[in-house]
């Protein structure tokens, strides 16, 4: 049986690997099928320098981990599901954010019929504030949560061993 702890550095790295392979994807495909970036201001690259390094670091974090010899943090029982909410929160979160940003920004360019109230169309700059807001509370929650999951062990005190969430 996996640790929570196991648990909770899978889903980083699933996670992690999802969004990265996904948000490249739809921004290479973005303006095909009629997301209005402009690509000679190179909007959809511009989107990709906010999103990708945030879960690169995460990805990084997890190799060095696989072949660091000194690993071994564990969670309490007791903080399993505080440990859970932390890591899968922030990612559904951001993940359903994305969709409503790239919606809001696809619905506001399209036209209009005569009998449907006018909205303001979300310019460049806001779709990517609302995304770095967005990002922001994906890496500040688990940018801490995966530096003790995939960081070494606390060093032993007086021949104990200190445990994350003690």
């Amino acid at each position: 049986m996996q640790s929570h702890a196991q648990s909770a550095r899978l889903a980083v790295v699933v996670y992690s690997l999802c969004i990265t392979g996904a948000l490249i994807l739809f921004l290479i495909l973005a303006q095909p099928i009629g997301m209005r970036f402009d690509f000679g201001r190179q909007e959809n690259l511009r989107l990709v320098d906010i999103v990708i390094p945030t879960f690169l670091g995460y990805l990084g974090s997890a190799s060095h981990f696989l072949f660091n010899s000194n690993r071994g943090r564990e969670i309490d029982e007791q903080n399993s599901v505080m440990l859970r909410l932390l890591v899968h929160g922030p990612f559904v979160i951001f993940i359903l954010t994305m969709f409503a940003l790239f919606y809001a920004h696809y619905t506001s360019h399209r036209p209009l019929a005569i009998s449907e109230p006018r909205i303001d169309v979300m310019d460049f700059n806001t779709l990517s504030r609302y995304v770095s807001i967005s990002l922001g509370l994906l890496a500040i929650t688990v940018g801490v949560v995966s530096s003790y999951l995939f960081g070494s062990p606390p060093k032993a005190e007086s021949g104990t061993d200190k445990n994350l969430g003690t």
